[in-house]
């Protein structure tokens, strides 16, 4: 877990996080609403939301003690196999890139989560009842549980699932369970 002195290092970060929070919410509606009147996807804002969504988990990564190693100030927008540069190593996320079409009814993903966004609470409250546990497990041990390591890191891949889902970027529905970390 982060220090004293790594949680005040943190504080950059969570300060641009914020302001890119606030504008990738934003980016989505606009780019929620082209496709509903052009029918494309657009690549460059999907690079932004997918640029924010690096950033968050590699200063998340950092603050929640995956790595002792301070993350990196990185706004690379690129996407697929050629986003993630290794720019990071504790923490890699690759989303896929946006496709050249989708079908119009991917408009709706947003609704249609709405069930999945119920089980993303009930795996967020979990997985924040196990950071709370992990926090003192790390405090008595001095390192991580894998087991609650591998719990936190499979609810992330299934919140990416979910967003890839919402941004039109996959059609297929995500599955309810957790999956394989």
């Amino acid at each position: 877990m982060a220090t004293a002195r790594e949680l005040g290092a943190v504080h950059p970060h969570a300060i641009i996080l914020y302001a890119l929070q606030i504008l990738a919410r934003a980016v989505f509606v606009v780019y929620w609403v082209m496709f509903l009147f052009t029918g494309k996807l657009h690549p460059g804002m999907y690079g932004m939301m997918v640029m924010y969504e690096r950033y968050n988990a590699r200063a998340g990564g950092f603050l929640l003690g995956w790595s002792e190693a301070y993350p990196p100030f990185d706004f690379d927008t690129s996407t697929g196999a050629a986003g993630d540069k290794g720019a990071y190593p504790p923490v890699r996320l690759t989303l896929p890139d946006v496709p050249a079409t989708a079908p119009r009814g991917a408009a709706l993903n947003v609704l249609k989560a709405i069930p999945l966004y119920l089980v993303m609470m009930a795996y967020g409250f979990a997985a924040a009842v196990v950071a709370f546990a992990a926090w003192f497990a790390v405090l008595f041990t001095g390192e991580w549980p894998v087991g609650m390591r591998t719990f936190l890191v499979r609810v992330n891949n299934f919140w990416f699932g979910v967003w890839t889902y919402v941004t039109m970027t996959t059609t297929t529905y995500p599955s309810f369970a957790l999956p394989t970390a």
